[in-house]
């Protein structure tokens, strides 16, 4: 009975050996990238309010923290950034497409020349008029941390002399 008892386990371990090696191989579930999450929207100063339009922001803007640059958005579209007002005018170092869709703000770079590259990811911002006539950036959705530094702020108007 104690040799009948031994065979009836190996029996048992041998088909489960056997059922194991025929079950197909596990496939690994691939693994994206995290995306970065969007950030709560944030609280504004009375008086604040939200920009939807190109034309409400068309001209020359600077920012007004460390990583600034200064921006030129134009009504078709097209931006262009530097760290000099007179680069931005002859030379930009940020080529970009810009435009609205509801109220998130969406900029692409096109070319870039001594600034560091978005790689044609874009970037997704609200854009807020203060009290006092300058605009805040307020990043939704930002996969490039150069751009990011130097777009979530505020930023004043520029004029330039004609």
């Amino acid at each position: 009975m104690c040799c009948a008892g031994l065979n009836r386990l190996w029996q048992l371990a041998l088909v489960l050996l056997l059922v194991a090696g025929c079950a197909p191989a596990a496939t690994p579930t691939p693994t994206l990238e995290p995306a970065p999450t969007p950030r709560p929207t944030m609280t504004l100063p009375a008086g604040a309010r939200r920009i939807t339009r190109l034309e409400d922001i068309a001209g020359v803007w600077v920012g007004l923290e460390p990583d600034r640059l200064y921006h030129r958005f134009n009504v078709d579209g097209t931006c262009y950034s530097s760290v000099s007002l007179e680069n931005l005018n002859n030379n930009p170092a940020v080529e970009a497409t810009c435009r609205f869709e509801g109220h998130a703000f969406i900029t692409t770079d096109v070319k870039t020349t001594g600034l560091p590259s978005c790689g044609g990811k874009p970037g997704t911002y609200e854009v807020h008029l203060l009290g006092n006539g300058n605009i805040l950036f307020a990043r939704i959705f930002e996969t490039c941390a150069p751009r990011g530094r130097s777009m979530a702020m505020e930023h004043e108007r520029v004029y330039e002399s004609q």
